[in-house]
């Protein structure tokens, strides 16, 4: 029978005291970071996971709060993987006393990103011991950010960056790399001088900007001899579809097309259906969710650019938790996840990631 560990034989390996080891798994002040990480490493490595848990239920119930957009409607597309991921998380910490407060919201409406977490911080009196949300924030939501980070409430952000805001950390896709990928992916496939039509979304939104910086810094540096049309809108679908479809029916040479989001993907690929010119434009869209799955499998979609929204969130939501739970501090400020181009001939390889997204903000 293997012989349980204790926290003397942890203290001997570590060529600590005992007190030493106490303090480190609970959290306690005295113990510098780096031997505190040798000390938990060591826990880890021997399964002294059990007074791990004791450490955290010591420290009384642990608040964490996620904000994330409501999976419903047109952000099911993308926000159904987000809220997927941080619960994946949040189910492999059910020994650890954690109470989780998740916070759908809906952007441009009074029940928006700022007035939920607003909310949340006079509703616990600012007792909360960390928030994981987007890093797409207004003026006003800025604000409130800052009330937290003023209460010394650790902030981690998913999918979107905001450096100012004093977060400990994101995890996003490389957005500038994604852009480039599109860029040699279209340079290789168009005829020279052809147009290539970008639904550009929000010029404020990290992940939108920088998808298009890095599309077109590739077609710069590389001399690529195409020509770029750039449609900025995010809100308004209706008028953002009228001018869509002008251009793709009046502006000739356009031979390429793609998109910075999951959203504007949708409506891209209708507009070009509606015209009838899936055959004459070649189109890139964004994430995958049931609706490009389909309008790959039609011919209307060449190729997905598929980010993983739910590994980001699940990796956004781990480090969040081991910083908590164990004051690990991450190992980067930035950490990327790897974008995938998905072909028809590979779309069965990401079928699951991609069908059967809950339209519901229940876990």
């Amino acid at each position: 029978m293997k012989k349980r560990v204790t926290i003397k034989d942890i203290a001997i390996e570590a060529g600590v005291s005992t007190g030493t080891v106490h303090r480190a798994i609970y959290g306690k002040k005295g113990v510098g970071e780096e031997v505190q990480k040798r000390i938990i490493d060591l826990c880890l490595k021997h399964g002294y996971r059990i007074n791990t848990v004791a450490s955290a239920l010591k420290r009384g119930n642990l608040r964490i709060v996620a904000a994330f957009p409501a999976p419903e409607g047109k952000n099911r597309f993308f926000y159904s993987s987000v809220w997927q991921g941080f619960r994946r998380c949040m189910a492999e910490l059910h020994d650890y006393n954690i109470e989780i407060v998740e916070l759908p919201y809906y952007p441009g409406t009074e029940h928006d990103q700022s007035e939920v977490l607003f909310s949340c911080y006079k509703n616990y009196q600012g007792e909360i011991d960390a928030l994981i949300t987007i890093g797409r924030f207004d003026s006003l939501c800025t604000r409130v950010i800052q009330t937290y980070h003023e209460h010394n409430i650790p902030i981690f952000l998913a999918c979107d960056d905001m450096i100012n805001c004093k977060r400990i950390a994101c995890v996003q896709a490389d957005y500038t790399m994604t852009g480039r990928i599109v860029a040699e992916l279209l340079s290789s496939q168009l005829p020279k001088n052809s147009t290539v039509l970008i639904c550009a979304g929000n010029r404020s939104t990290p992940s939108h900007y920088q998808t298009v910086e890095g599309f077109e810094d590739y077609i710069a540096q590389n001399a690529i001899p195409l020509h770029v049309l750039k449609i900025y809108g995010y809100e308004n679908e209706r008028e953002l579809s009228i001018r869509l479809f002008e251009e793709l029916d009046t502006r000739t040479g356009i031979a390429g097309a793609f998109s910075v989001s999951a959203r504007l993907s949708i409506l891209l690929a209708n507009e070009v259906r509606d015209l009838g010119k899936q055959n004459e434009i070649r189109v890139i869209a964004s994430d995958l969710f049931p609706e490009t799955i389909q309008n790959m499998e039609l011919g209307i979609v060449k190729n997905i650019i598929y980010k993983n929204p739910e590994k980001q969130a699940y990796r956004a939501a781990q480090l969040m938790s081991n910083y908590v739970l164990k004051s690990q501090k991450p190992p980067c400020e930035v950490e990327y996840v790897e974008s995938h181009v998905i072909f028809r001939s590979s779309l069965d390889m990401y079928r699951k990631y991609g069908e059967n997204l809950l339209e519901t903000t229940d876990p």
